[in-house]
């Protein structure tokens, strides 16, 4: 029994490596072709087309998590996803995109980088800030 065994495996490994090495065009033979006919020339190769999958709908959202989906968008937010799990309502900010040079210039924070206001609020993340006129800082966000 345990022959066979040894054996089978022995099978089995061989046939997986042959199947994987790539098998090369004799070297002694020279290719031949032969000329191909005008239907064949014309006609291109066509794969069937894989089997469609069925659609699956989305799992359906937990109540609570549609809850606090709805009261975002109430309050002109969006629910956005931080990490698996948590989720944060962000606002888009009516400045977005404005040349600023300290905080009080943005509805938002004052990218320091960028030199505008941010597109939302809040920012999360660290992030370097004016906080007062030309007064860089990095302020980070969790």
């Amino acid at each position: 029994m345990r022959r066979l065994l040894v054996l089978i495996l022995m099978t089995v490994t061989l046939t997986a490596c042959q199947m994987a090495a790539p098998s090369a065009p004799p070297a002694a033979e020279p290719a031949v072709t032969e000329p191909e006919t005008a239907t064949e020339a014309t006609a291109p190769e066509t794969q069937p087309a894989p089997p469609a999958l069925p659609d699956v709908p989305p799992p359906p959202e937990p109540p609570a998590l549609a809850l606090q989906r709805t009261a975002c968008q109430d309050s002109g937010g969006q629910l956005m996803t931080r990490a698996r799990g948590i989720y944060a309502c962000v606002h888009p900010t009516r400045d977005a995109g404005r040349s600023c040079t300290a905080a009080s210039d943005c509805q938002g924070l004052c990218l320091a980088r960028s030199g505008t206001c941010a597109p939302f609020r809040p920012v999360f993340g660290c992030q370097e800030v004016f906080t007062a006129r030309n007064h860089r800082e990095t302020l980070c966000i969790d």
